[in-house]
């Protein structure tokens, strides 16, 4: 596979350095193109105009790689949401955690901010299919990051008590298995923030 070093393919790997996947699937394409161009006789300069404006290239290539990350992280969003659904109901009845008969504030904010968490992710998805995907769907993921998040610690902080009996290990490993998703997720939402220079 060619290599290509210079101004304009580091001018266009600086471009789109926020997502190095796609700053190296642009930079193989510019090194197999400048290849084709060589071997036909053509030189650099000519070459590199013909590829065209580093700033244009670099938008075409966020643009089409924007939906396959915004369904990335739709996806990642609805793993966290399926995973807080279900550790918080192993959680509630393991523990004997009715909110319904006996609520509590933790119950409320964990019920709660589930229902807004999971609300808000239907609402992303039904503007990803928008022409605006990437402005209808970032605000509606970010708050359904955030409700998850609330819903997930008031969860964990009412499971607690029961950390040292014959469950904690396994109350434990739930937590950890949400906080590496919901990680996952932010790492996800900063990616497609930065595509916000390039819409």
């Amino acid at each position: 596979m060619r290599r290509l070093t210079g101004d304009y393919a580091g001018a266009l790997e600086r471009e789109l350095g926020f997502d190095r996947a796609l700053a190296d699937r642009a930079r193989e394409d510019l090194a197999e193109y400048m290849g084709e161009m060589a071997d036909a006789g053509l030189d650099r300069a000519e070459a590199e105009r013909r590829f065209g404006e580093v700033h244009d290239i670099a938008c075409s290539y966020a643009s089409a790689a924007l939906p396959g990350r915004l369904r990335q992280t739709l996806g990642v969003a609805g793993w966290l949401a399926l995973a807080t659904f279900l550790f918080m109901r192993w959680r509630s009845m393991q523990l004997g955690l009715q909110s319904f008969a006996h609520p509590t504030l933790l119950g409320v904010v964990d019920g709660v901010g589930f229902l807004l968490g999971a609300a808000a992710l239907i609402v992303a998805w039904r503007r990803g299919r928008s022409q605006d995907a990437l402005r209808g769907m970032r605000a509606p993921l970010i708050f359904a990051s955030i409700a998850i998040a609330v819903s997930t610690t008031a969860s964990l902080l009412r499971a607690l008590p029961a950390l040292e009996g014959p469950d904690g290990t396994l109350i434990l490993a739930t937590g950890i298995v949400q906080l590496a998703l919901l990680l996952l997720l932010i790492s996800r939402l900063r990616l497609i923030s930065r595509y916000r220079r390039f819409a």
